[in-house]
């Protein structure tokens, strides 16, 4: 947890279940925030918290974020007025204020750097992402680059995974069927510029590299206010390593050169 401290609540985002806010923060800086008493509740959370670190560690377009301890929050009781005020550890990703929707695959043919739109295609099947819609993948106005947020909704079952059900797709056939068409077509398409794969040949090989160490220290520094329990946090292990060690089968689900 860092010292950065919530200095005002600035206003609600329209879109988004897990009814998000923005808000100034004590290093000048605004966020995206979602807090603890979000309708979605403390899973939607855990889940954005787990794939910010994995998208860290694979190299893809995210924002910062940082997680924020609130003690005060009856202060903005007049304001937070779709959210039970619960105190505690608030997900923020750090606001991007010039940037757009993409509208269509050939916008992604023009930004900086068009073959993420490749590694974020994989990412989501390794997150189990069917939620990639055209809200949470956005273009960075002030660079022209692709930018990923918004991941709330991922592991399959979104905000109701639990052990349970997360255990029975371990091992289990991987559905890409249910993956959002908008953004699922825009990326797939983006396989018809041939020049991707050394770039991919590298992204793939970062992920059959990745310890399993790496999963344990997100896991194991996910906040204990979020009230996760310690078998779900071995399942989720479970299943993330099952994805990312099939890699060769994902790559080959999506029709995407270099999977042995």
């Amino acid at each position: 947890m860092n010292s950065t401290t919530i200095v005002d609540i600035e206003r609600k985002i329209p879109l988004g279940i897990t009814n998000p806010y923005i808000i100034k923060c004590s290093d000048g800086k605004k966020y995206v925030a979602k807090f603890p008493g979000n309708p979605e509740g403390t899973k939607v959370l855990v889940n954005e918290y787990v794939c910010v670190e994995l998208a860290k560690l694979l190299g893809l377009p995210i924002p910062n974020y940082k997680l924020i301890q609130i003690d005060n929050i009856q202060k903005y009781k007049n304001v937070l007025t779709d959210i039970d005020l619960v105190n505690g550890t608030v997900f923020c990703s750090e606001f991007i204020d010039k940037a757009t929707n993409v509208p269509g695959y050939q916008v992604l043919t023009k930004i900086s750097n068009k073959f993420d739109t490749i590694k974020i295609l994989i990412f989501d099947v390794i997150v189990g992402n069917n939620d990639r819609n055209p809200g949470n993948l956005l273009i960075n106005l002030k660079n022209n680059s692709l930018i990923m947020i918004d991941h709330s909704h991922v592991f399959v079952y979104e905000a109701l995974w639990n052990e349970h059900n997360l255990k029975e797709l371990v091992g289990s056939k991987i559905d890409i069927s249910k993956m959002n068409k908008f953004n699922f077509e825009n990326l797939s398409l983006c396989l018809n510029d041939n020049n991707y794969i050394t770039e991919i040949l590298e992204y793939i090989n970062h992920i059959k590299c990745l310890k399993d160490s790496k999963i344990d220290e997100i896991l194991d520094n996910i906040p204990n206010d979020w009230n996760i329990l310690d078998i779900e946090k071995k399942i989720l292990k479970e299943f993330l390593l099952d994805r990312l060690h099939r890699i060769n089968e994902i790559c080959i689900m999506l029709n995407i050169e270099g999977g042995d």
